[in-house]
């Protein structure tokens, strides 16, 4: 059946059921969802066709719906033939059974039935529709708000971020993302990213205005076309909207799901920040034997962390490695991720992180990086971290790659930890075994003095102790070890020793 043309309104029954604020519960009448609203009535008339006008929409606590269901068909059907718009039935002990006679005429009709809930004076309903109409055909008012309405809703339901912009998407027909317009990674959890050629079209829109994004770029790619706006906040970010139709959406109502967007954004820092401060507590209670090995593997079980896992050690950026933690938490990667002096650990599992995605990474942040083998369990997570930065050592200071456990070692170098503590002991066992038994600091002297050049006076201030102790210390060093400071040779195999000592010492 057709349902007779409605009056006048820019604002719609489903824009009513949609906005959050009203929580508004539609019960049938899903067919007429479209038909226009021109004003809201409260009425306690109990036969409100005869008092109101084509397109008005009931408001009603139900009392005047009747109480026997052949009664309750035809209030529905002289409704809709009346012209009027729906009905909202609030929450109310005198409002009867809404029978399902009633529902199901009101489905066939499509005559909008809806619940209204009791949090929700009726007032709310009669400003919403008379600031829309007053608007005219102006419908940026009403998106604004259901805007609004999603990002309370978001708060209260905690939703994810996929749902969260999804939902964004249904108010301006169009599919959303938002991205990290260098990396061209998705800022949003369980989000997907666009073609690479749409990076490319942004890129070359963005050099034709002289580097800086402007308020609006329109991209092309093919047959298609988006929209895109930044996203105002800490991190570079941007709102890529595509059209589900010939209609675009109005900008006023972008820079609104931008803004939403932004708080979005917000809380993935705020969980990324709770998971590497947890994760870090998490690393060094591992490495230095704090809890107990069944403790350990229960936590390492409650963050997903079994199977085969790596160890990553990178010296790094700060913000590339907190855009590495976001990729992880956004993926729904579990991961840890702490910090050894300069040098970044962080622990994954091998299945969830392929050796080809470190290796991108490596290529697009330009670090320096070291990655263990596989292994199994807490309790090797010392060996593995220790793996991991003896792989790091193997990678140029000056350079950008990542280089793993035991492979492409330079061949003056022991290429794993058993070859590095053997390397250790051949040259400087002698030392160590001196300073364990008379309790002084031959290793952090040797250190400090080929780190300033073999300059003596250097590395007493480095020490903060006299220069006829460091010269008398190295003259001993010279005794245990048999070599020389003069020999270049010498002092080469001393410096890689002390490399090789450190790394099979560090947790």
């Amino acid at each position: 059946m057709t349902a007779r043309p409605s009056g006048p309104g820019s604002v719609s029954v489903r824009d009513i059921v949609e906005l959050r604020l009203l929580q508004a519960t539609l019960l049938a009448g899903e067919a007429g969802l479209d038909r226009r609203v021109s004003w809201a009535h409260v009425t306690d008339a109990f036969d409100p066709w005869n008092w109101l006008d084509p397109g008005d929409l009931v408001l009603t606590c139900g009392y005047i719906v009747p109480q026997e269901p052949s009664a309750q068909v035809r209030f529905v059907q002289n409704m809709f033939d009346a012209g009027l718009s729906g009905i909202v039935i609030g929450e109310d002990d005198r409002c009867p059974h809404l029978s399902d006679e009633m529902l199901t005429t009101a489905d066939h009709l499509g005559f909008p039935v809806i619940h209204g809930a009791h949090a929700v004076g009726f007032a709310q309903y009669v400003r919403f529709v008379a600031a829309a109409n007053a608007r005219g055909e102006d419908q940026s008012f009403i998106q604004i708000a259901r805007v609004n309405g999603e990002v309370m809703a978001s708060l209260r339901e905690t939703l994810a971020g996929t749902e969260f912009v999804g939902r964004l998407s249904r108010v301006v027909s169009c599919r959303l993302h938002v991205v990290d317009p260098e990396m061209w990674e998705s800022l949003i959890r369980g989000s997907e990213t666009p073609d690479r050629a749409w990076k490319d079209a942004y890129d070359a829109e963005l050099r034709r205005s002289s580097g800086r994004a402007p308020f609006v770029m329109n991209l092309t790619v093919g047959d298609r076309s988006a929209l895109t706006m930044p996203i105002v906040g800490e991190r570079s970010a941007c709102l890529i909207a595509f059209p589900e139709g010939d209609v675009r959406p109005r900008l006023a109502v972008l820079q609104q799901i931008a803004a939403a967007c932004a708080l979005e954004i917000g809380r993935v820092d705020a969980a990324v920040e709770r998971s590497r401060r947890s994760g870090a507590g998490l690393l060094n209670d591992t490495l230095n034997a704090r809890l107990e090995p069944a403790v350990l593997t229960a936590l390492f079980r409650e963050r997903r962390l079994q199977g085969d896992l790596r160890a990553l050690a990178v010296d790094g950026r700060p913000d590339a490695i907190e855009r590495l933690a976001r990729r992880w938490l956004i993926r729904g990667i579990p991961f840890l991720l702490g910090e050894i002096g300069q040098i970044a650990i962080a622990v994954v599992r091998a299945v969830d992180v392929p050796q080809a995605d470190f290796e991108e990474r490596t290529m697009l942040e330009r670090w320096r990086a070291g990655l263990s083998d596989p292994f199994v369990g807490p309790a090797n997570l010392g060996d593995a971290v220790r793996q991991a930065r003896w792989a790091l050592e193997t990678v140029s200071p000056d350079g950008s790659a990542l280089a793993l456990y035991g492979d492409s070692s330079p061949s003056f170098l022991p290429r794993t930890l058993a070859e590095s503590k053997l390397a250790a002991d051949r040259v400087l066992g002698a030392v160590i075994e001196y300073d364990r038994e008379q309790g002084t600091d031959l290793i952090k002297t040797l250190q400090a003095y080929l780190e300033c050049d073999r300059s003596p006076s250097r590395a007493s201030e480095m020490l903060f102790i006299h220069t006829q102790t460091v010269n008398y210390r190295i003259a001993r060093i010279q005794e245990l070890t048999g070599r020389s400071m003069r020999s270049t040779g010498d002092v080469s195999e001393l410096w890689f020793a002390l490399r090789a000592l450190a790394l099979s010492q560090a947790t």
